[in-house]
């Protein structure tokens, strides 16, 4: 099926020249190894220079151009003109993913073919794994570049649409290569399986390829106005809570499934709730839906971060259920199954503060403005409290103590949480027009 969008960008990134030039320097270049190799390795230096030459075409370039594809339009004006074609979410996604990306392909797909070939005659070792091991790893990068330029292209900050968060994602990529790169001998131990290291990270960088373009695929969706059901965030949370926990050899001593899948879910309400809108206008319809009875169109507008909150609680409510008593429920620290509910609570407390903010009129700050207080009221005040010697008023800021009950700490923090929700219902009623 023709996508124009894909062929848009072939024309951007071809020309007779580029068709021809890829191929005669990766020749040059091989060649050049060849002959300048002194040990008699020529294959196992081909091998090496190809992988290396596919990290920097395929992984580096290919990432800045896919980051590229997002930023240069929101930065010339023309991703309006893009949300207003008839292409569906799908098409534009896959046509920009590897359209923007194509002439890197081909350059990286020269590189696999003469490392696989090398690769066979030096006998290397895990050679198929390796290379859809960095094949994935370029397509992860790729889709997370879109997804998240397109999540954050609401925000009209010149560092995103100067490409900031690409430049970020890149450098990460520069920093993991030493140790994607390095070969491991030992078994991986996951779920209390021996599995080999290159398989291992052959079906991660699969399995986290395919989420990324799952998440490319939704946040398209979402820029074009087609509304989808708030399942996919909570199911990623899932799948890293279970990834995660299958390195943890202790996890039938402390319930340590469902401690990371807390943990990851508050992490990822944090990073929604400051990286999505969460304006009035939101809100208002939210609630038109709802006195409607209309739930199915209330759960498509729905920011994502309420279902990743949810989630946690659910995951905080095991850890209590669980636990077979109210001691340390970690190794030689102060943490209670009482503290699951507690850090919900905050998290809870925390999203109504920038809702308090952003329920202002016309209000550009108010995610500096909540971060600001939130600093204050979970930093600033339970230390100064500390330090003039006030233990009650700091409990009462940070409900972290561990010589008090800790149910108590449930019940403080149910009190921050409460007063957090009042503020914010005040407010939204305050600000409906009369």
């Amino acid at each position: 099926m023709s996508n124009p969008e894909f062929t848009r960008n072939l024309w951007l990134s071809f020309s007779i020249h580029r068709l021809i030039a890829m191929p005669a320097i990766l020749a040059l270049i091989f060649i050049t190894t060849g002959f300048a190799n002194e040990h008699g390795n020529v294959a196992t230096s081909i091998h090496n220079i190809a992988i290396a030459l596919f990290v920097f075409i395929v992984w580096l370039w290919g990432s800045r151009n896919a980051n590229a594809t997002i930023v240069d339009e929101l930065r010339d004006k023309t991703w309006d003109q893009q949300r207003m074609s008839a292409l569906s979410p799908w098409s534009m996604a896959w046509g920009k993913l590897f359209g923007a990306t194509s002439f890197n392909w081909y350059g990286g797909i020269m590189c696999l073919v003469v490392a696989w070939l090398s690769g066979f005659v030096a006998n290397t070792p895990d050679l198929l794994t390796t290379l859809l091991s960095i094949t994935a790893i370029g397509v992860l990068l790729h889709a997370t570049l879109i997804a998240l330029n397109l999540h954050t292209s609401q925000f009209e900050s010149s560092v995103i649409q100067r490409g900031g968060i690409g430049w970020l994602v890149i450098i990460i990529a520069l920093i993991l290569l030493p140790s994607i790169s390095t070969k491991h001998s030992e078994l991986i131990h996951w779920w209390n399986m021996a599995i080999n290291p290159a398989l291992f990270w052959m079906d991660s960088a699969l399995l986290f390829a395919a989420c990324t373009t799952f998440a490319a695929w939704r946040v398209m969706s979402n820029a074009l106005q087609v509304r989808t059901m708030p399942w996919a965030w909570p199911t990623f949370a899932c799948i890293l809570t279970i990834y995660f926990t299958g390195f943890f050899q202790e996890l039938y001593n402390v319930n340590m499934l469902w401690i990371n899948g807390l943990l990851i879910s508050l992490i990822m309400t944090y990073i929604a709730l400051f990286t999505e809108s969460n304006s009035l206008l939101r809100w208002r319809k939210l609630q038109l839906l709802q006195e409607n009875k209309n739930y199915r169109g209330w759960l498509e507008q729905l920011p994502l971060w309420p279902t990743t909150i949810a989630l946690s609680l659910f995951f905080a409510l095991l850890v209590v259920a669980t636990a077979s008593n109210v001691e340390l429920i970690a190794h030689s620290a102060n943490l209670y199954p009482q503290y699951a509910i507690t850090l919900v609570l905050m998290t809870l407390r925390d999203a109504c503060v920038l809702l308090f903010f952003a329920f202002v009129p016309n209000s550009k700050r108010a995610l500096g403005a909540a971060m600001l207080y939130l600093l204050v009221l979970n930093g600033l005040l339970p230390f100064f409290a500390g330090v003039a010697g006030l233990d009650t008023l700091r409990y009462f800021f940070l409900p972290f103590e561990a010589s008090a009950d800790p149910w108590s700490s449930v019940l403080v923090m149910t009190i921050h949480a409460a007063l957090a929700l009042g503020l914010v219902n005040w407010r939204l009623r305050n600000s409906q027009p009369a």
